[in-house]
Order: C-alpha cells, then structure tokens, then sequence
C-alpha cells in the first residue's frame, strides 16, 4: 500500500459528536481540516487514520510509544499521534489529498519509514486491544485517552 493521506470530511465528526478522547473536540471545523495518514491493518482488517499533530512531543514516553515523530522546520516536535487514531470502513467520509499539503520533509520521512509506522501502529493497537480484553483501558496510561475507544474492535 503507497503512503495515502486525507482529511476525514466534517460529517463523520459531526455525526459522531459524542466520541470521547478526540483532538479538536467540538470543532468539527478543525477536526475535517487534519491531515491524517492512512493505515490499513492487516490482522484487524480495518482502515485506520492516523492524525498528523504540530505538537506530538516525544514520541516515547515512560509507559510506551504513542507516536511517531515527523519534524519539520518550522514544527520540531510534529508527529504522528497513535493514540488518536480513528477506524472508519465507509469510504464516503474520506476526502483524499490529490497534492501533497505537508512539508516535503515530512512527507519523505513518512514514506521512508512507512514500514516502520504500520508495525509501531500495529504494536500500539494490538496492545490497545489486549488493555481492552482485560477491561484495563482507564488503567492503562497508553490506552487511556485513546480515541479507539469509540470503537467496536
């Protein structure tokens, strides 16, 4: 699968106002106009879109990865943010990106190290998923304010 990135259109949010654990929460607005780069899972059989953020920060922290850090010069700490990636099969609320509208850095980066993301991504979700199993997801700081809670996986 080549690197694909989209903007997820302002209906799913809309129609979904009552996620929890969302970035822009209440912005429909805003939450449509993130670039998110999608990522489908094999093993789950699921497509998953993952946010870009300006401000992920380190991507490993204390209790695991939640990310995978894109700099670029103007935004050192951006990055791709697992813990608010989204789960959505219908087609129809995605809006693919026919030009590149990230930083060319960032885009290479990504593509160079697609690989690497799925498997991180596949990691950080096959974790979320075992946390869930074990009904430990408000325990478990990795999981903890991850928006896949909105979903059935």
């Amino acid at each position: 699968m080549d690197v694909k990135f989209c903007y997820i259109k302002e209906e799913f949010f809309t129609k979904n106002s009552d996620f929890i654990n969302m970035l822009d929460a209440g912005s429909s607005v805003k939450q449509s106009h993130r670039t998110h780069l999608c990522i489908q899972v094999e093993s789950h059989n699921g497509k998953y879109y993952i946010p870009l953020r300006n401000n992920l920060g380190d991507e490993i922290r204390k209790f695991g990865r939640v990310g995978h850090a894109v700099p670029s010069q103007s935004r050192e700490k951006a990055g791709l943010d697992y813990r608010y990636a989204l789960l959505i099969d219908d087609d129809s609320y995605i809006e693919w990106q026919n030009e590149r509208k990230i930083p060319k850095a960032q885009y290479n980066k990504i593509e160079k190290e697609f690989n690497e993301i799925k498997k991180e991504f596949g990691v950080y979700l096959n974790g979320y998923i075992k946390a869930y199993k074990k009904q430990r997801i408000d325990r478990e700081p990795l999981y903890r304010v991850s928006s896949l809670r909105n979903f059935t996986i």
